[in-house]
């Protein structure tokens, strides 16, 4: 027994002297490594100088506890009622997918998918003087007009005119709302209600901020953006204005404009047809827009009556411009 233990050990002591072969005989003397400790295993890097973040500006919910309906009128149309509440021409035909908006009758019953109050004009309107950033420099000239309505909102137009020798198409601009003694701050986009804005000719842009805004307020716009129309284009038809009658309203609130819409060529044939009566103060200010669109479908070489009432958001109504917008059928 004893003998064997002895070979168990020598055998043990030849192993342990393999393994140690080549390792050194004096321990090496490593620094302590400082630092706090991280429970492991961390997900999240973590600077050492965190950047500062820029807080964003959260939207307004929208009340959509009480639908609201509203009745067409005699002058109505889709676009006005859009315009009057704040939504998109778009948003509202959602909204109402079984109302024709080209036939809608006296009496129509509308959704609208928010719950604001309807907007009323304040005297008081913010207007910027026309200016030409560097993006539209030699392209478009800007002017901006602003007016807080009694639910809280601002309704903006932006006066467009074309400085260049082409039309330009789809032009829009970026107008921002600043309070005068408060941190608010708003950017949006400003659209033209037509398609097309001919050289040396001006049009107004418009955007609406929602409520809550300011009661003091300054708002500038800047060119944003515009496309070139093609040469030889075709898309659009040349039409002219007959019998054009403006009749302001004893108060100055509003303007009804009738007469006749016709092609300059009888033999073509219409896809649609849009006017847009643009209302101007007395300072040439522009305090109020409407579009009107040809009833469906539009008969060959025939003139065509309209009527259309634009209501002013401002200043009382000293003129009323109409321009057209023909468009050919898709080939």
């Amino acid at each position: 027994m004893l003998k064997v233990k002895f070979t168990l050990l020598l055998l043990l002591a030849g192993l342990l002297a393999g393994c140690s072969t080549g390792l050194p005989t004096t321990p090496t003397h490593r620094p302590l490594l400082t630092g706090t400790l991280r429970p492991f295993p961390s997900q999240t890097f973590t600077p050492e100088h965190p950047p500062t973040a820029t807080p964003t500006q959260t939207a307004t919910p929208t009340p959509t506890s009480t639908p609201l309906y509203v009745t067409v009128g005699d002058q109505d149309d889709m676009f006005g009622i859009a315009l009057r509440y704040g939504i998109s021409l778009e948003a509202l035909k959602t909204a109402n997918p079984d109302v024709n908006p080209y036939f809608m009758g006296v009496g129509t019953q509308l959704m609208i998918p928010i719950t604001p109050t309807p907007m009323m004009a304040t005297p008081t309107p913010q207007t910027s003087q026309p200016t030409a950033t560097a993006t539209s420099t030699a392209v478009l000239s800007l002017q901006t007009d602003c007016y807080r309505d009694t639910a809280g909102g601002v309704i903006c137009f932006v006066l467009a005119q074309n400085l260049s020798e082409k039309p330009i198409e789809n032009p829009t601009a970026l107008v921002t709302l600043s309070g005068v003694s408060t941190e608010y701050s708003q950017t949006q986009t400003a659209i033209l209600p037509l398609n097309l804005l001919p050289a040396g000719a001006a049009l107004p842009l418009v955007t609406y901020f929602q409520p809550p805004t300011p009661e003091q307020f300054t708002a500038t716009a800047q060119a944003d953006f515009w496309l070139p129309v093609p040469e030889e284009d075709t898309r659009y038809l040349e039409a002219f204005l007959e019998d054009l009658q403006t009749e302001v309203s004893a108060d100055g609130r509003s303007a009804k404009v009738n007469g006749q819409v016709a092609l300059a060529d009888p033999t073509q044939q219409a896809s649609s047809i849009w006017l847009l009566a643009t209302a101007f103060s007395q300072d040439g200010n522009v305090v109020g827009i409407r579009r009107w669109e040809a009833p469906q479908p539009i008969p060959a070489g025939q003139s065509i009556p309209f009527s259309i009432t634009v209501y002013s958001m401002g200043p009382v109504i000293a003129r009323v411009e109409v321009s057209t917008e023909v468009r050919a059928p898709l080939e």
